[in-house]
């Protein structure tokens, strides 16, 4: 088996992960409910960076290294045909019907967290509401398996079959991936764990293991287009998209550190 350095197993260590979970979600429930028709993903990043700031902790994404540039926000927040890693300046309202997307994470006491949420202004579609069901689903069933013992492949192949059931296109070249402490690799750690995949391949999964299980599915194409900002990422046929991630801790009952009512 494989040795991750990411694997946290002590009362101590599971004890302040959780803590660190239940202050990022905290943190995140305040943006959702900000997050209203006239509202803009700029005040969204502006209370994010000052609620950090309340609990003592970091932004777990400002001053991510990127390919031009660090990520300047504190938060991601990505609408309709937007689907992930949205430099939040935009002050352009959210109207009814809108699919939002807040991507979030923390720094405590060296742990990070890391977890999304999609959600619809107003009155939206009911096939905008289908396309937030399913993500979520996906990722709901996928975190079944994180257990000792089961593969990363396990993960994937739960996030795929939902996805294809439904008949949705989902992203692939973004992933899941460990997280944990600063020096066990941070926000983005070892495995990366696909969003398609067999089950009983792949990396066996340790008790303690941290990662996330995510999940970008589209009502169209999943190809991407990265916008001149260097981050921004959008579906290429303008097509809505939904997202969903948590923070996991493999156990024989998955510890989902950032789990949100």
């Amino acid at each position: 088996m494989r040795k991750f350095l990411n694997v946290y197993t002590s009362q101590k260590e599971i004890s302040t992960y959780k803590k660190a979970g239940e202050i990022s979600v905290k943190i995140l429930k305040e943006l959702i409910n900000i997050t209203v028709k006239g509202s803009t993903p700029f005040e969204i990043n502006e209370r994010a960076k000052f609620l950090c700031k309340k609990y003592g902790v970091q932004s777990a994404f400002y001053g991510v290294p990127g390919p031009k540039n660090p990520f300047p926000g504190h938060v991601c927040v990505s609408v309709n045909d937007f689907i992930l890693h949205t430099i939040p300046f935009s002050k352009k309202e959210f109207v009814d019907g809108d699919v939002v997307k807040i991507d979030f994470g923390i720094v405590y006491k060296g742990f990070y967290t890391d977890h999304c949420v999609t959600f619809g202004i107003g009155d939206v579609t009911e096939e905008d509401a289908k396309l937030i069901r399913t993500a979520r689903l996906c990722v709901d069933t996928a975190i079944k398996q994180a257990k000792p013992g089961n593969k990363t492949g396990d993960i994937s192949n739960a996030l795929q079959t939902i996805a294809e059931l439904e008949g949705y296109n989902y992203v692939t070249n973004y992933v899941s991936h460990g997280i944990g402490r600063k020096e066990h690799g941070g926000l983005h750690a070892d495995p990366k764990i696909l969003s398609y995949g067999k089950k009983g391949v792949g990396l066996t999964l340790p008790k303690g293991l941290a990662i996330t299980v995510e999940n970008q599915i589209s009502k169209g194409s999943a190809q991407l287009i990265l916008e001149r900002d260097g981050w921004s990422l959008r579906t290429k046929d303008g097509e809505k998209a939904a997202m969903f991630e948590h923070t996991v801790i493999v156990d024989d009952e998955p510890i989902i550190i950032t789990k949100l009512d």
